[in-house]
């Protein structure tokens, strides 16, 4: 299945870009961004994704206000041009510059969510520890994942409302990861491990957050045991755009929550702390804004059926919309990417997305089961 990929000198493989160097269902290459406006309560969520042994490519917009958040979604065959990222029902995805520049439309017609908007970097990407776990012989999940921040310019219509978009108030930040993981829609049949409930353990604590300061980036991101165990344990500034420098480690992270007991939210009054580059210890105080739910019809679970990668034909569209001001819906749509003011003790001031998750007991936080 030759495709116009494979003019270009980026093969890693004896085979065509269209064949995935393994054929693992799971396979996906996936783009997600955050964003928001600083002076609205106004906070999306964009992802497209490829499943190359699916035979699909998906996409979504999800645009959380302050009653309710609306998604449209679509997905399409993905043919045999991995470069094809057009038409997948209203949206289309063009990188304008590798790791620069990037736009996202949808049209808005008869769609909850429409947008025509380009995300241009703040900072060079960072990436993320290398992915990797085994379960028996079985590799269950092994990627890449890269963070970069940056802003928005274009327009934004969610319920038939437009919004303008600037740079100057609308930032936001994406996740670019790909390999194998455990989310496409066809399922095996159970063997050995679910028979014998094997698999890796899940940390109750989780972190992820890309915090976006006027002049830097720091990525702050935990998988923590209640013990205090970490799996995971990354805090590094970006290096400047343009600088041609690689990434700075800070070190020590640490995290100072306050939760809501029932619904395990992220409350006001929350920090996190980290060695910052003179050596002096630098105290992020996270007051949330607003939230976005994950599960909100974007494909990541929940109460909705569509999952990423399932097959729905050519030309498949759809639009949902959940009411986040009942504690009903919230409940069964999380976890959260919740938008925080980010006052460090530097005098910085920024803005992110916190996403935390406590699942099970962790009793630092008054989480017993």
């Amino acid at each position: 299945m030759i495709s116009a990929a494979d003019d270009f000198l980026i093969h890693q493989t004896p085979e065509p870009i269209r064949f995935a160097g393994t054929s693992d269902r799971r396979f996906y290459d996936r783009h997600f961004f955050t964003g928001h406006c600083r002076e609205k309560k106004i906070f999306f969520l964009l992802g497209v994704g490829a499943y190359p042994n699916l035979g699909v490519i998906d996409a979504f917009a999800s645009v959380a206000t302050d009653r309710a958040q609306f998604t449209t979604r679509a997905s399409r065959e993905l043919g045999a041009d991995r470069l094809d990222t057009a038409g997948i029902g209203p949206f289309g995805l063009e990188v304008l510059e590798g790791l620069r520049r990037l736009r996202f439309t949808g049209a808005a017609s008869g769609h909850a969510v429409g947008l025509d908007l380009e995300w241009c970097a703040a900072a060079e990407p960072l990436a993320e520890p290398p992915l990797f776990s085994r379960v028996l012989a079985r590799v269950m999940e092994q990627g890449t994942r890269m963070i970069q921040t940056g802003r928005y310019t274009g327009h934004l219509v969610v319920d038939g409302e437009r919004h303008e978009v600037t740079p100057d108030t609308w930032w936001g930040a994406r996740d670019r990861s790909w390999g194998v993981r455990s989310i496409g829609l066809e399922r095996e049949p159970a063997g050995i491990a679910q028979a014998k409930k094997l698999g890796r353990e899940r940390t109750p604590l989780w972190i992820w957050s890309p915090m976006q300061f006027e002049h830097r980036t720091v990525h702050f991101s935990l998988s923590e045991h209640a013990d205090g165990r970490r799996e995971v344990e990354v805090v590094r500034q970006a290096a400047e755009l343009g600088s041609g420098t690689d990434a700075v480690e800070l070190g020590e992270p640490e995290h100072e929550l306050k939760f809501d007991p029932a619904t395990r939210e992220l409350l006001d009054g929350s920090s996190v702390s980290f060695r910052d580059l003179d050596g002096t210890r630098t105290t992020v105080r996270l007051t949330p804004l607003h939230r976005a739910y994950l599960r909100a019809g974007t494909g990541y679970g929940g109460p909705d059926p569509w999952r990423h990668g399932a097959y729905r034909g050519q030309n498949w569209v759809d639009s949902v919309s959940f009411d986040i001001t009942d504690p009903a819906v919230t409940s069964v749509i999380g976890p959260t990417h919740v938008l925080c003011r980010m006052e460090a003790s530097t005098g910085e001031i920024g803005f992110g997305t916190f996403e935390t998750q406590v699942f099970g007991a962790y009793p630092r936080y008054g989480f017993v089961s």
